[in-house]
């Protein structure tokens, strides 16, 4: 009843703990309403008594009342709401509510309570993680579609009491945006764990192990060796964002980026040559440094065109990552929960779009084939033969050959989508009534809004709360990992 009054009443009520009654209540407002307490025989001007306050420093005195988990429960629906909210900012949302003087440390106690009722026990979750991976197993049987030959690898920290790692595996679909394949969480980002997320990659994707697949990652060392140990024929590109971060730790400006990236994203040998020449008049220290690492691992000009996509930076994991910032500082069931949601939501979002969608093409392959119509509108061609051409421009020459579905500017090779000069030579080829069909079927299947809907048949289908899990058969428990020192670069206080 005096928690009640105190609460609805909002005034500042003090229970003397030395009382043998239990019902002496300090008010620390003037004027206070006499409130009768129950479960005594006395009368109830003995039970209670209202002493006005002496003095101001009892304005500062902690409410008996509100005690850590009173004080976690009224918080908790802000922090369902805005979850981001700081022990601070709590504090003064519950001084302006109930007109209580609470301690910043307290607040940071109730709002550590709050939120473990929210996302659950950190160590408790590690206990149910097997009946969680049945229960998702039983509701997501499995599928194996995904968009290009293409993976981006990375991974970030969990922000956790038990620290780990979450590694992804991302693609890229038709409308040239990321699309989820894998992702797990490991002890640490080490040569082990790499091999085990790559080995169970593979197998859920039937890749032997001399597939002709492409990955691209950020030159982690453990990652390096254990792309070349599971997939030898792999093509492994490095992200030239990260090469570049390398670079201008001892080299920087604007120019000696531009000359980076201009040898990166040239499409042809002779170009790459050209922009390394300029490299090494400019300086040679950087020609060098360069020069150690593999052509084929960061310069367009050496990629193979298997992958269909010409993509030089790893901005596919980081925008995913980026999307994890919410999960990784939660409870492993609460996280993994959070990444499936995300996912979800992500494919409803894509299938809304597919909705609105029209066309032989992706919405992003149709603006990209616009344009390459528009460039292609301006080109000479000259016919050799039913299958060979030359196009020119003001400032270049190339040789397509429609084939093979190939043009020496390599573009047409690397994207799968027809170059300016292809496209120029089937017009040509339409002026000389030939058979050309529709332009758009000359295009990568990738890029077909048919093959865009079909990597999103399926959806991530939800599970039922804890208290409806199967339990577990297996024996054995999994257990929180020892704490440690993550490995890599430690974060820097600003």
């Amino acid at each position: 009843m005096i928690i009640s009054y105190a609460i609805h009443a909002r005034r500042d009520l003090y229970i003397k703990k030395n009382d043998p009654l239990r019902f002496r209540v300090i008010c620390l407002g003037t004027n206070p309403n006499l409130v009768a307490g129950e479960g005594s025989n006395v009368s109830s001007q003995e039970k209670l008594k209202a002493i006005p306050r002496k003095h101001d420093r009892l304005r500062s005195r902690t409410i008996g009342l509100y005690t850590m988990s009173t004080i976690a429960k009224e918080i908790e629906f802000e922090l369902q709401t805005t979850p981001n909210l700081s022990a601070k900012e709590l504090k003064a949302k519950f001084q302006q509510m109930h007109q209580v003087q609470l301690s910043e440390s307290k607040m940071r106690r109730a709002k550590t309570i709050a939120l473990q009722r929210k996302d659950g026990d950190h160590t408790k979750q590690y206990t149910h993680l097997r009946s969680y991976i049945d229960e998702l197993l039983k509701a997501n049987p499995g599928f194996k579609l995904i968009g290009r030959e293409l993976l981006g690898l990375d991974g970030c920290f969990m922000k956790i009491k038990y620290p780990g790692q979450i590694l992804t595996a991302v693609g890229t679909d038709g409308n040239n945006c990321l699309y989820s394949v894998a992702f797990a969480i490991v002890e640490a980002e080490c040569i082990d764990s790499w091999k085990w997320f790559l080995d169970l990659l593979g197998d859920d994707l039937d890749l032997p192990h001399d597939a002709n697949f492409t990955f691209i990652s950020d030159r982690q060392k453990g990652l390096i060796q254990e792309v070349e140990s599971v997939f030898p024929r792999a093509e492994h590109r490095f992200c030239c964002r990260h090469i570049h971060e390398n670079l201008k730790q001892t080299w920087r400006g604007d120019l000696y980026k531009g000359l980076f990236y201009r040898a990166a994203s040239a499409t042809s040998v002779p170009y790459f040559n050209m922009a390394m020449e300029e490299i090494k008049k400019t300086n040679l220290d950087i020609f060098l440094w360069l020069s150690e690492i593999p052509t084929a691992r960061w310069s367009r000009s050496h990629f193979s065109g298997r992958a269909k996509s010409d993509m030089l930076l790893n901005n596919l994991c980081e925008s995913f990552n980026k999307q994890l910032v919410g999960a990784r500082d939660k409870p492993i069931i609460t996280c993994l929960e959070y990444i499936r949601e995300y996912l979800t939501m992500r494919i409803v979002t894509v299938k809304k779009m597919q909705a609105t969608a029209w066309g032989p093409l992706t919405p992003q392959a149709t603006k990209a084939w616009d344009e390459i119509q528009t460039e292609a509108s301006k080109l000479t061609v000259m016919m050799v033969d039913d299958v060979t051409y030359q196009v020119k421009s003001l400032r270049s020459k190339c040789v397509v050959n429609v084939g093979d579905r190939t043009c020496t500017c390599r573009r047409w090779d690397l994207t799968g989508m027809p170059c300016k000069h292809a496209v120029a030579a089937l017009y040509n080829m339409i002026e000389n009534n030939m058979y050309v069909g529709p332009l758009e079927k000359w295009v990568d299947e990738a890029y077909w809004l048919d093959t865009w809907k079909k990597v999103y048949n399926h959806q991530i289908r939800p599970i039922p709360g804890p208290n409806m899990w199967t339990p577990s058969n297996c024996p054995t428990i999994i257990t929180p990992s020892k704490h440690h020192t993550q490995i890599g670069r430690p974060k820097k206080s600003r």
